[in-house]
């Protein structure tokens, strides 16, 4: 691989890419607001490399930045893929943004990446993504009519044009992100009806519910009623909320975060779930880091995190009294998309793509698909392993009823920002919410705080991009 001098204008473009990747690899887990030119994101495009697949057998090395860990890039995935290709070395580089903006800020990148859906807008306004239609269009192992809808998070025309045209990539595994996991015992020690897991409840009855089954000694939370995605992905869960209304967090160039009257009620929900401390928050934080760990120790009475939390929601402490609901719907409009998409990549200045193919179709369509798809962790992302998917027991079979029912609402993707970091709503979001807790801002200061602060890193990341 070269190691080409980059200028500091590269420098610096390369930098918000990275500042945008914080979140990248989570699947477990005031300044005065300047206008922006609305013209600048109609001028993003890219036209990057395209593949173009040989015959010759792929060899040589292949860096793959990815998780280790038995769902994710395993020993065993690596035995399997060295028996189909001895001439193919694989040197694994566990997934960092820091470590991603040093590999490409020395013109190193790696081949493959592990990313999630919110990262591909902003990687092709930096045309740091590869095109892979012409090795999906030739591939034997997978079919493009055998996508499931996800994948459509890793298509593309433009930044702001996701979800047709070019693929730049695939998910590993996905989950319809906004289905709820209650804990049944706590029902019914609260008197709460368990709910029909036929029917979507409201986010009202999300909170009612949330409300009657948390607990407190003193100040001291003992069970939370909820949590979510609003701990790392308050933007996504906005942005899903809101278009059951057909209202939009951004203006159609995605140049300034609009929070109005609708996106502003959305936040008081979640403030108020925070303040009557039904929800994890920053003045009760999660004693296990987080509200899947939360779950599992039996302190949480609902979980809104989706499919993948099927095998980590069962634990000895809450084995036999899970059950998994359809998402909540605001506004009477049935939404429930992932907004994770956890998947691959092919960076656009790896060095061998042909070989880097062979690892990315082994790893997508072959053997370890098959087996993450049977462990539950997801829903795969090719229709035909679906059947995979565990109905062994009462519990496993229940949470595969209630996910097909997702599946059939077939949620089109979310447009992400392809300006912002995935931290940068969320980081304003946490801020101005302590503040709130602290009777030091209100619910209007709050909104003006996270416009001010989102709206100057579009700014940023606009002229990052622009250059």
């Amino acid at each position: 691989m070269s190691t080409k001098k980059i200028s500091r204008r590269d420098f610096l473009k390369l930098a918000g890419t990275a500042a945008g990747g914080a979140l990248l690899a989570s699947c477990a887990p005031a300044k005065t607001e300047t206008p922006v030119a609305t013209t600048v994101a109609t001028t993003v495009q890219t036209e990057g490399p395209t593949a173009v697949p040989t015959k010759a057998p792929p060899s040589g090395t292949v860096v793959l930045m990815h998780r280790p860990g038995a769902n994710e890039w395993s020993e065993q995935n690596l035995a399997d893929f060295n028996a189909q290709y001895p001439d193919i070395t694989v040197e694994l580089v566990e997934d960092d943004p820091t470590r991603l903006f040093a590999m490409l800020a020395a013109g190193t990148p790696p081949d493959l990446f592990r990313c999630q859906a919110p990262f591909i807008p902003g990687a092709l306004a930096r045309k740091l993504l590869y095109d892979l239609t012409p090795y999906f269009e030739a591939s034997t192992v997978i079919k493009m009519d055998d996508l499931t809808l996800a994948n459509d998070y890793y298509k593309a025309n433009s930044p702001l044009q996701i979800g047709s045209g070019k693929i730049y990539g695939m998910c590993k595994d996905w989950s319809p992100d906004n289905t709820v996991f209650i804990n049944t015992e706590m029902y019914q020690n609260a008197g709460v009806a368990i709910p029909d897991d036929t029917k979507a409840m409201t986010y009202d009855e999300l909170y009612q519910n949330g409300k009657a089954t948390g607990k407190q000694e003193g100040d001291r939370v003992t069970i939370f009623g909820y949590a979510g995605n609003i701990e790392w992905w308050i933007e996504r869960q906005m942005m899903v909320m809101l278009a059951e209304k057909d209202v939009k967090l951004y203006t159609d160039q995605y140049d300034k975060v609009t929070i109005g009257d609708d996106a502003k009620a959305v936040l008081q929900y979640f403030v108020t779930m925070a303040n009557e401390n039904i929800s994890v928050s920053p003045r009760n934080p999660s004693p296990n880091w987080w509200g899947g760990g939360d779950f599992g120790a039996g302190i949480l009475s609902q979980l809104q995190h989706g499919y993948w939390m099927m095998s980590s929601a069962e634990t000895d402490a809450t084995r036999g009294k899970i059950k998994m609901l359809p998402a909540p719907t605001w506004a009477g409009q049935r939404r429930d998309p992932t907004i994770t998409a956890t998947g691959m990549v092919m960076m656009a200045g790896g060095a061998n793509h042909d070989a880097a193919w062979a690892l990315f179709e082994f790893y997508n369509g072959g053997k370890p698909a098959a087996d993450r798809a049977a462990t539950g962790w997801g829903v795969p992302a090719l229709k035909s392993l679906v059947p995979l998917m565990p109905q062994d027991t009462e519990y496993h079979t229940q949470c595969f009823n209630v996910v097909q029912g997702e599946l059939a609402l077939n949620t089109p993707p979310v447009q992400f920002n392809p300006f912002t970091g995935e931290t940068v709503f969320d980081a304003a979001w946490q801020k101005h919410l302590d503040l709130v807790l602290k009777d030091q801002e209100s619910i209007d200061d709050l909104a003006n705080g996270i416009t001010s602060e989102v709206n100057q890193a579009i700014l940023e990341g606009i002229e990052r991009i622009a250059g």
